[in-house]
């Protein structure tokens, strides 16, 4: 295992297993992955648990600005992080929709299963000038998977 893999996992995990609310787990686990892969920007969106617009709920490397415009970017359904929450299709290397910014752009599913079935919570969503090579790509996965766990257990925190 890299150095790389082994930061990101061990940091999600203990954000994820000992973080006291979702932003703080979802943030510390952000930065993890921007700190290893050269990531510039990162953000976490879910469906709030009644059905409607996609919710940024965590972010790092955006400012203020930056910050509102996607959130409200992401309620065109045309948008890549949209798109990901609706078809549940992780997509690597992506150049942007938009000029300016970096060169590339992250957008992966986090899912759940639920009685056999796989459940979309939300969408990890990355921003980074170098493209992430295809031997990370499973690695930002499980990074997903742990946001996806944080954002679950949330949830079942607050019934």
């Amino acid at each position: 295992m890299s150095n790389e893999a082994q930061e990101i996992l061990v940091a999600g995990a203990r954000a994820v297993a000992h973080a006291d609310d979702l932003e703080a787990s979802l943030q510390r686990l952000l930065t993890s992955i921007a700190t290893q892969l050269e990531v510039e920007s990162a953000a976490v969106f879910v469906e709030p648990e009644r059905p409607g617009r996609l919710e940024m709920v965590a972010s790092i490397g955006l400012g203020d600005e930056a910050r509102a415009g996607l959130a409200s970017a992401v309620d065109n359904p045309g948008h890549p992080i949209a798109r990901t929450f609706a078809i549940s299709v992780s997509s690597f290397n992506v150049l942007p929709t938009a000029p300016g910014g970096p060169a590339w752009r992250s957008h992966l599913p986090l899912t759940v299963t639920r009685e056999r079935t796989g459940i979309v919570l939300g969408v990890l969503a990355l921003a980074h000038d170098r493209a992430i090579d295809s031997g990370l790509q499973p690695l930002l996965q499980a990074g997903a998977d742990l946001a996806a766990i944080a954002v679950e257990r949330q949830r079942r925190l607050a019934r």
